[in-house]
This record gives C-alpha cells, sequence and structure tokens, in this order.
C-alpha cells in the first residue's frame, strides 16, 4: 500500500457519498482481517471518510490497530468472527489481543464492542486449531 501520500484534501469538492465509497476499499478493506492489515494507514482525508477507515494518527501502527479493532468489534455484534479466522495464522493473535487491549478503551459508537466478547471469540477459534493440530 501506498506510505508516500499523507494528506488528501477532498473536503470542498462536492464530493458524494458514492465518491466516498470509491475511496474505502484502498483506506480499509474491510473484506478480511489481511486485507484490512494491507490497507493503507499512512494517507488521512481529513473530513471526509468515517471514523472506521480514516487514519486519525500520523503512527502507522496505530491506524492498522484501530481499523483491525474496528473490523473485529463490528464482526462481533453477530458473533461472526471466528467464521473469518480460516486464512489467520496463529502467530498474529497477539496482534490481534494487543489491537483489541489498545484501541477497545479509546473507540466510540457503532465500532464498540465488549472487548472480552471479542477475546472469547478469537479465544474459541484457536482453542480449536490447537486441539486439531495436537497430536
Amino acid at each position: 500500500s501506498n506510505t508516500t501520500l499523507r494528506v488528501l484534501l477532498l473536503e470542498d469538492n462536492n464530493t458524494t457519498d458514492a465518491g466516498e465509497e470509491y475511496f474505502r476499499p484502498v483506506m480499509c478493506d474491510e473484506s478480511s482481517l489481511n486485507s484490512v492489515a494491507d490497507s493503507n494507514h499512512t494517507c488521512r482525508l481529513p473530513g471526509f471518510m468515517s471514523s472506521s477507515c480514516y487514519n486519525p494518527s500520523s503512527d502507522m501502527g496505530e491506524n492498522r490497530g484501530r481499523k483491525l479493532y474496528g473490523l473485529l468489534s463490528s464482526r462481533n455484534k453477530t458473533m461472526s468472527n471466528v467464521q473469518h479466522f480460516s486464512d489467520i495464522d496463529v502467530k498474529v493473535l497477539p496482534n490481534i489481543l494487543q489491537a483489541v487491549q489498545n484501541y477497545s478503551n479509546n473507540m466510540h459508537g457503532y465500532e464498540k464492542a465488549n472487548p472480552l466478547s471479542i477475546v472469547y471469540e478469537v479465544m474459541r477459534r484457536w482453542d480449536k486449531v490447537t486441539l486439531c493440530t495436537r497430536h
């Protein structure tokens, strides 16, 4: 993803909702945790994108963690995180848990879920993986 462009000012261009949706997959492709991780985490679009896709910090890692937590939190409302973990390596488990811990207190509105509920879903998935791989 692009790591050079830092700010793109589009707020005074009469951009429609359709125009904003065009940028969403670039800023935060929410089709999987891997695609969120591969999204742009450096470019800011002030006054333009919803909070789940916006990069509010100059710290790329913080923006990435916020987006990961936002996706986990939104999926938690339907308890559907587990079904999306098939392509996630167990090695990223610490990063996922760290994102939940770091951003659960700082997110607002629709993105916020009970962090213990997210941890339960995540651990439920990897508990099954661990049990199936033991011999």
